[in-house]
């Protein structure tokens, strides 16, 4: 009867006594977990204002009626810009205190952008205004790269601009930033536009593009002119066309699909000097605008991000939404065992986990502008943003290439990047 008593004792406590180990292991598991997540947020929250710290406004300047203009071409290369090359042709078109000539590439668009440009063309001048059309692509060039290397071999000016078909220039923006890149000794300037969300949709998911892909990746010492640290924004890259020239123009760096931060280190490469800067208001972008574009446009950039590796750019994915989602989760979970008394610790790192994201967007805004409200739904950006970076990994994986502007890149085409 004793052995009896003893054996149902012992399979009661070991049945009691598993439920309850497993419980606190599963406390222990998740606390560490948020503790992961707050810690990694928080590093990209501290990341993000070093970026944002780092890159100093550009600064507003009145023309000088002494001074012989700078001489200054903006290269544009364009494909189905019909919508968006007008104003941004106006916009450099009105530069003042500059002597500024337009390059505008037309890359086989398939809608009227050459009739738009040849409008405009037409009304000012071919000394003002160039319309190139491009008719093949050499193998090995990404078709961008090599719209730009013939948009420049047909430039004029002591100064290169080259920015984007969709691009909005407030009228002395060139001029203030010839002056700045004079007066550091600049081979190379990016600035970063205020870039604007036009609908909620684009609210959701472009300022957490800007945060986990840009600010967060961009090395703040790139505003700092001696440090060899390049950063390019494709909005607005100037350089100093001899020395561009000097360094190889696009020619170098024609397998690279991030052209912009491609060209920024070719400029820094051999001592050259360079830097960031904040337009504020002086250049304006909307990126994209509709949901279609907006996934295309990430499934286009996550791979060059990750060093063309599919690998790395699909666990990025799955870490961007476990990242976003999991610390609301834990909270959720956690709030009923805190008010119990048998988790208290768990709800902290998990509310911090939420806390900074949202710091971080909001902080983002002083370069993205957008509804604010947003950012409390960030997660479903967070979702479309990893669909888009998990489905270029699977068709990079399994295919090889890489898709945009309606052409397939091979891993060939990127081995002069």
């Amino acid at each position: 009867m004793a052995e009896e008593a003893t054996a149902t004792v012992g399979i009661s406590y070991g049945l009691g006594g598993s439920p309850h180990c497993l419980l606190e292991l599963t406390l222990q598991l998740s606390l560490a977990f948020a503790v992961a997540l707050c810690v990694g947020w928080a590093l990209v929250l501290v990341q993000v204002f070093r970026t944002t710290a780092a890159f100093q406004r550009l600064p507003a300047t009145l023309p000088d009626g002494d001074r012989v203009p700078p001489r200054v071409t903006a290269v544009i290369a364009a494909r189905d810009e019909g919508q968006t090359i007008e104003p941004a042709l106006r916009s450099l078109l009105a530069q003042e205190g500059v002597d500024l000539e337009v390059v505008v590439v037309d890359d086989m668009s398939s809608d009227d952008t050459a009739d738009v440009v040849q409008r405009i063309v037409d009304e000012v001048g071919k000394k003002r205004l160039l319309l190139l059309p491009l008719k093949k692509l050499p193998p090995g060039w990404i078709a961008k790269n090599y719209a730009l290397e013939i948009g420049q071999g047909r430039a004029h000016g002591d100064w290169l601009l080259f920015s984007d078909a969709d691009v909005l220039h407030g009228r002395r923006a060139v001029y203030n930033a010839v002056v700045t890149m004079e007066k550091d000794r600049l081979d190379h300037l990016a600035v970063f536009p205020r870039l604007e969300a036009g609908s909620f949709v684009e609210a959701l998911v472009l300022p957490l593009f800007v945060l986990m892909y840009q600010l967060r990746l961009v090395d703040p010492r790139a505003a700092d002119a001696d440090s060899g640290v390049g950063a390019g924004i494709g909005a607005f890259n100037m350089v100093r066309a001899d020395s561009y020239r000097l360094r190889g123009t696009h020619a170098r760096i024609r397998g690279s699909i991030l052209d912009d931060r491609a060209l920024a280190q070719m400029m820094r490469d051999e001592g050259g000097r360079g830097s960031v800067m904040r337009a504020v208001g002086q250049v304006r972008h909307r990126p994209y605008r509709s949901m279609r574009e907006i996934y295309f446009g990430v499934k286009k950039s996550v791979l060059p991000q990750f060093a063309h590796s599919s690998v790395l750019a699909a666990l990025a994915a799955a870490l961007l939404v476990m990242a976003a989602v999991a610390p609301m989760t834990l909270v959720l979970a956690g709030l009923p065992l805190w008010v119990s008394g048998r988790a208290p610790w768990l709800v902290l790192p998990a509310a911090l986990a939420v806390l900074f994201p949202l710091i971080g967007l909001l902080r983002a805004r002083t370069m993205v502008r957008f509804e604010p409200l947003a950012v409390l739904l960030f997660p479903v950006g967070a979702v479309i943003m990893a669909v888009s970076a998990m489905h270029a990994a699977i068709i990079f994986a399994t295919r090889g290439t890489i898709e945009w502007r309606g052409r397939t890149y091979t891993r060939k085409d990127f081995e002069n990047s």
